[in-house]
């Protein structure tokens, strides 16, 4: 019987311990596993595609702002930064849409004149965007805030962003890309 015991004791503590262990730790372990094998993909796909595409970043607010910043990269190098910024609510508040948005900000950079407005998302490769969001986004600390990494369906990052605990309203950190495309580019 005591025998019986122990083995049960053993049995629940070593359940008990595997359920402990399934915090935010091993959801932020997922998160760098997913973003390994995603840094992989990209770095094969650029290689087989010129490293010439074109990206868009978003962000939303709660709030009906909004804002696009699409960048190009032709042969791993920034050509071009389009930036708007966005109300989905005209000037007597009624709600428009996002078709129908009304424009509050927007400028078109070229190579020449990349990063010469402050506003919208930096003028940086996919590759910055793999490093940044490594060391800015899945380092937080998994106990206070909850960490995502999402890939598109070629398992390129299109979400690598965390949240903090408890927060309602514009607290996403991070980056969020919402189209991405090859281009082909003639010899």
């Amino acid at each position: 019987m005591k025998q019986k015991l122990i083995l049960l004791f053993f049995i629940t503590s070593f359940f008990g311990l595997n359920l402990s262990c399934d915090t935010n730790d091993s959801s932020k372990t997922k998160s760098i596993a997913e973003y390994n094998s995603s840094l992989n993909s990209w770095n094969t796909l650029k290689e087989y595609n010129g490293n010439s595409y074109t990206y868009t970043m978003s962000s939303g607010s709660v709030f009906g702002f909004g804002s696009n910043t699409k960048i190009t990269v032709v042969n791993g190098i920034v050509t071009s930064r389009i930036f708007e910024l966005y109300s989905i609510y005209d000037d007597n508040n009624n709600y428009v849409g996002y078709d129908d948005r009304v424009i509050l900000e927007s400028y078109n950079e070229n190579i020449e004149t990349l990063n010469s407005h402050d506003s919208g998302a930096a003028a940086v490769t996919i590759d910055a965007l793999y490093d940044t969001c490594l060391s800015d986004y899945l380092s937080v600390d998994a106990d206070s805030n909850t960490i995502v990494f999402n890939v598109d369906d070629a398992s390129i990052i299109k979400n690598c962003l965390y949240i903090p605990n408890g927060c309602q309203d514009d607290c996403t950190f991070g980056i969020q890309i919402s189209s991405f495309q090859w281009l082909t580019i003639a010899n």
